[in-house]
């Protein structure tokens, strides 16, 4: 009988492995369950040892022969290694066959394999003792059996497991293409893809808003706020892909989607482990897929942005006949009386703005769009708790008008605008709905802080005691002549008195208050303050 295996420190045949190891990092190899080889009965290889639950499925990577006395130190994880025990002999106590086993599995070996007939009419005992005590799978080679042979046919059984793969990576790839020509061509890649990995698969955008997501089974399982934020890290850091694990053991595998350094979202999978070469083949795939369909949805978006800014200016243009006709192609139908009118910040944040699209998205009679360079929100009055629970979440500041009718929108976009411009002069995070005293404006803030009514009177006062002393109008003389812009005429004629008494009166006041009424600054200050006491 011959044995093929080296004497010596050469190695023997190697087979990759699935599982990334030292200088083989990231290579992902195929591999063979241990049972799978044992069980090949023209071999007649028995398992005589460490014969533990779940020793059958070990992953076999490497089949190496080796007569060394240590040869741990050239095997590689998942090895089987091959002997006919020539150094056996040198090992006589049970501590010495222990320590020979243990370097095998530190070094991670999968099983060990003595040949009988050569050396050794059997596998000595303490062999046998060591590997059951200390849990390595021993397995006895016969004399008529040569380690050629197990490799060739752990080779063999390799090279079908790659030919299998092969065919599974092929016909996934045909099964998700013809998966994107379906009308819902992004979610039927998902899920098509989902169900050939045996993982949930999901895209979102590039804010981390969940666009397709399968298995639906497998949702309810996954936190949302947690994909947001990662995919925000993501594209924030400008990575292309990341790998990222939670304290519960649960994980992804993300991949930007995009082209030309335009993040349009992200590819994200269940982690199980990083994806062998046909996975990765499948992912890259779907990636290059979702790729297309999100430019091309990214496309549309635009387009139903424009026409819905397009509804909302014939709207405020009357124009409803046109308006109706537009409508069906993005909007459920038109908001129907009573509406109501709703102004933000074009400033908000990106979680506001999700939340408001899915609001809108199943919503009838709400409508959202940008006009006039501004964001504008209409919609039926029913919809107005919604919408306020949702500024107020959010911390937004926002404008609301009074209910009305549709013929009426100029109106109510003008009460909303000067009801935002109220919420933000006044720093308040939250809707403000209109008033008729908001007209006021500015003034009217001014006046609700007492302290702005305080001053006002002590920049008056010398005017004031000047008018009860001498029984004079300055004031009301001043006050007049700043409303007509400082024309003399047009204020005198409106108190009855001559021009010439009117530039007398206006000149006291600027003596009485020691400062220079033709500067902007001051007729401002003092039209400010004459209304603030006139209130």
């Amino acid at each position: 009988m011959t044995q093929a295996g080296p004497e010596s420190g050469t190695s023997g045949p190697r087979i990759p492995t699935g599982i990334p190891s030292g200088a083989h990092a990231g290579i992902h190899h195929p591999t063979l369950e241990l049972g799978e080889l044992l069980h090949q009965y023209q071999l007649g290889l028995v398992l005589i040892a460490g014969a533990h639950e779940g020793v059958t499925s070990r992953l076999v990577q490497w089949v190496h022969a080796s007569e060394l006395e240590d040869p741990a130190p050239f095997l590689t994880p998942r090895t089987v290694l091959l002997t006919t025990g020539a150094r056996f002999s040198s090992m006589r106590t049970q501590a010495e066959a222990e320590a020979y086993v243990q370097r095998l599995i530190d070094a991670g070996a999968a099983a060990l394999g003595v040949a009988v007939g050569l050396h050794w009419d059997r596998v000595p005992a303490r062999f046998v003792t060591a590997c059951d005590r200390l849990g390595l799978p021993l397995f006895r080679v016969p004399y008529a059996t040569s380690f050629i042979a197990i490799v060739q046919t752990a080779a063999r059984l390799l090279d079908a497991q790659v030919r299998e793969r092969d065919l599974w990576a092929l016909e996934s790839q045909r099964a998700i293409t013809n998966a994107s020509l379906h009308r819902d061509g992004l979610g039927s890649v998902v899920r098509e893809a989902a169900s050939r990995l045996n993982r949930w698969v999901c895209i979102t955008d590039r804010s981390g808003r969940i666009v397709e997501f399968a298995p639906r089974s497998a949702r309810s399982g996954v936190h949302p706020d947690w994909i947001r934020r990662e995919t925000r890290h993501l594209v924030e850091r400008g990575l292309s892909a990341g790998r990222i694990g939670a304290e519960d053991g649960s994980g992804m595998q993300m991949q930007a989607l995009g082209r030309h350094g335009q993040v349009l979202g992200v590819l994200i999978v269940e982690d199980r482990g990083a994806p062998d070469p046909a996975e990765r083949a499948l992912l890259g795939l779907v990636a290059a897929l979702a790729t297309v369909r999100l430019e091309h949805r990214g496309g549309i978006d635009k387009a139903q942005a424009a026409l819905r800014g397009a509804i909302v200016d014939l709207l405020l243009e009357q124009d409803f006949r046109l308006a109706e006709q537009l409508a069906p192609g993005v909007l459920t139908r038109l908001p129907r009386d009573p509406v109501v009118l709703v102004r933000h910040p074009s400033d908000v944040a990106p979680a506001f703005q999700e939340d408001l699209h899915s609001l809108d998205a199943g919503s009838p009679g709400l409508i959202t769009a940008t006009t006039r360079d501004a964001p504008i929100i209409i919609g039926e009055n029913r919809h107005l708790p919604a919408l306020r629970r949702l500024l107020l979440t959010h911390r937004v500041p926002a404008g609301i008008s009074e209910r009305g009718a549709l013929r009426g929108l100029p109106d109510l976009l003008g009460q909303a605008d000067r009801a935002l411009e109220y919420a933000l002069a006044s720093g308040a995070e939250a809707p403000v709905d209109y008033l008729p005293a908001l007209h006021n404006g500015v003034l009217h803030l001014l006046g609700e802080h007492p302290e702005a009514k305080r001053r006002a009177e002590g920049l008056l006062a010398p005017i004031r005691q000047h008018d009860r002393r001498h029984g004079d109008s300055i004031e009301e003389s001043l006050f007049t002549w700043l409303g007509h812009h400082g024309q003399t005429s047009a204020a005198a004629a409106e108190l009855g008195v001559h021009r010439h008494t009117l530039k007398a009166r206006v000149q006291t006041a600027a003596n009485l208050l020691q400062t220079d009424l033709d500067s902007p600054d001051t007729r401002t200050e003092l039209w400010a303050a004459l209304r603030l006491v006139s209130e």
